[in-house]
């Protein structure tokens, strides 16, 4: 009974207050109105006919639903599809675009110093808002992951424009669902021309070389402007010390923003390697790269192997190396 009071109190406020429509009320009647058992049990039924996808019988429960039941039941379902990941359909969609349009009539007062303003007591409309932005950004990964089954997705023109960082993140994000086939069609437009007039970030090239351990991925990867995430699949690799990884290391020395940066994971691995070892007697002959490589091999432990080359092969750098060793 008491309850009922409530709502055609609320119902009247509503109909004789000023032309704004907006009710003020306390957060002590705001909250008996969400604990109302019928409203509960109410809304438990809106959620299954959503379920069910019966969208007329949900629109039409809906409008016969008096306020202040009407928002708050709106609140309440908004939340429940929110909490419960529930995945919108198109018609889904449209039924909570609709709810979202009407504006909210009862707002609670919020104070603090110096100032007071209004916020809806039943805020669907922020709920609303993130299921359709979850739902619109789940239609752009159906469609990224479609296009790319498809083999109909133009990695340049897609990564390009002004949703470049938007499409980016979500090719980092769901690369890795890709079935191997679409995952290789998207990784010969980079690899399978004779030029290469455009790449994506390194951001997007590491995952692609990740994921496809492709050679020629790697080789274009090692190809671009050094930077921190480069570097650091650069160290990563390093941690496998398998063969393949040994030789993306030595490849991606190549690039002289590079060269430190690998030369030291490469001596860090031990034992060394016939192949590394064979790769450091060649960085040791090049009067640009002996001196590094001296250092880096007496700091990771190799002095003595580094003498013995320089003793046994004439070509390696002698004065340049000595003059690094002096100075250690």
């Amino acid at each position: 009974m008491r309850q009922g009071m409530l709502y055609t109190l609320l119902l009247i406020l509503v109909l004789f207050t000023s032309s704004s429509w907006a009710v003020i009320i306390s957060k002590q009647t705001r909250q008996e109105v969400l604990d109302d058992h019928t409203l509960q049990q109410k809304v438990g039924d809106l959620y299954q006919l959503a379920i069910n996808n019966q969208i007329n019988a949900l629109n039409f429960s809906m409008e016969r639903l008096a306020l202040p039941q009407q928002e708050a039941a709106r609140y309440l379902l908004f939340r429940r599809f929110e909490n419960n990941g529930i995945a919108l359909s198109a018609s889904l969609y449209g039924f909570v675009q609709k709810q979202n349009r009407q504006s909210p009539t009862y707002q609670l007062m919020e104070y603090g110093h110096d100032y007071e303003f209004s916020v809806p007591a039943f805020n669907y409309p922020t709920i609303g808002f993130r299921l359709m932005k979850r739902w619109d950004q789940d239609q752009k990964t159906v469609d990224f992951i479609l296009h790319s089954e498809l083999h109909e997705l133009d990695l340049k023109t897609w990564l390009s424009g002004p949703k470049k960082s938007a499409h980016e993140q979500l090719l980092l994000r769901e690369l890795d669902n890709l079935s191997r086939p679409a995952i290789d069609f998207l990784t010969k437009q980079l690899t399978a021309t004779n030029v290469t007039s455009w790449l994506p970030s390194s951001r997007v090239m590491v995952k692609l070389a990740r994921i496809t351990r492709d050679p020629q991925v790697y080789k274009l990867l090692w190809l671009m402007r050094s930077d921190h995430v480069i570097e650091g699949e650069l160290s990563r690799l390093a941690t496998h010390r398998d063969a393949f990884a040994i030789a993306q290391l030595m490849l991606a020395a190549r690039n002289p923003k590079l060269t430190s940066l690998a030369i030291n994971e490469l001596v860090s691995i031990h034992p060394m390697d016939k192949d590394v070892e064979t790769f450091l007697v060649q960085r040791l002959s090049n009067s640009e790269d002996a001196s590094l490589t001296a250092k880096a091999l007496v700091t990771y432990g190799h002095r003595h192997w580094l003498e013995e080359i320089m003793n046994s092969n004439r070509h390696v750098k002698t004065r340049l190396i000595m003059q690094t060793l002096s100075a250690l």
